[in-house]
């Protein structure tokens, strides 16, 4: 994996979404995060770019804004 990238994910937000939600619709678009956890399978095929993975979030963390 040290060499693996990628520019986009989804995150499904369970406890606090709703405050996240506001902070988006009032215009908060980039909140930089930290996420932890583990792959824990495939969730898509091979579209010639990418894969998409399946991830198990043990911890989410906002960080300060740079």
């Amino acid at each position: 994996m040290k060499n693996a990238t990628s520019t986009f994910a989804l995150l499904d937000v369970m406890k606090g979404r709703k405050k996240l939600a506001k902070r988006i619709k009032a215009g908060e678009t980039r909140i930089p995060i930290t996420i932890q956890g583990f792959i824990t399978g495939q969730w898509g095929g091979d579209d010639g770019i990418s894969i998409e993975f399946e991830f198990e979030v043990t911890k989410l963390t906002e960080e300060s804004p740079q």
